[in-house]
């Protein structure tokens, strides 16, 4: 199944900080499953050029989230693998972005959703007038976070928390988050970093979907 939706984000880059809305089902699905957008090249979201990490989450849903960043972090990929502890609900997905615009597979139904970021050309015209990238504190500052004076070392790299948007995050000088807690409801989430690789952005096949045989077109990251 194709569908085409909006994506709404209420802040950059944060981990489950964005609202899917659906917009329309395409009746053809080469018109919505290749994201046509360039990636920005004057925008740093990262202090390095390529990086993998692995978190681990605990609290209702369990499992890892492993994300791929290369090109500064203006291409991701996320790997989620997560079961609801109440409920049993299996959550295993795959999504890449290029630029604004993003392709999520669900690997257990097959549906395909193409969405695009609507503010993602406005913060990279916020960067382009900017002194410097807007990654780790710098980040941190321009989202009226607030430091907790409290820091970290996660997974091999240092990280300094910061409460922001209601989650406490330990968010490394060079900009990734390394560990985010919220408490939802009687739960407290958590997502932890087990592991972190420089240099590692991932294999080309997850910045990539190949429709199954008798679909009409591919959507890549590329």
């Amino acid at each position: 199944m194709f569908r085409s939706t909006l994506l709404a984000c209420s802040g950059l880059l944060m981990l489950a900080g964005c609202e899917r809305v659906t917009a329309a089902l395409a009746p053809d699905p080469a018109a919505v499953v290749t994201p046509a957008e360039t990636a920005d090249t004057s925008r740093k979201f990262f202090g390095r050029e390529a990086f993998t990490i692995v978190m681990k989450q605990t609290g209702r849903e369990v499992g890892t989230v492993t994300l791929h960043y290369r090109d500064w972090g203006r291409r991701s990929a996320e790997i989620t693998k997560l079961t609801n502890t109440e409920t049993g609900k299996v959550t295993d997905s795959r999504s890449f972005t290029n630029g604004a615009a993003s392709v999520t597979i669900d690997n257990l139904t097959g549906e395909v959703v193409v969405t695009e970021n609507p503010f993602y050309h406005e913060a990279a015209a916020e960067a382009s007038t900017s002194a410097d990238d807007a990654f780790g504190p710098t980040a941190m500052a321009r989202m009226s976070a607030e430091a907790t004076g409290e820091s970290a070392t996660i997974a091999g790299e240092r990280c300094d928390y910061w409460m922001v948007m209601g989650a406490k995050k330990c968010v490394s000088p060079w900009g990734p988050t390394l560990q985010s807690t919220m408490e939802i409801g009687d739960s407290v989430a958590d997502r932890t970093a087990i592991e972190v690789r420089i240099g590692d952005g991932g294999p080309d096949s997850v910045f990539e979907y190949v429709p199954p045989k008798g679909a009409t077109a591919p959507a890549s990251g590329q």
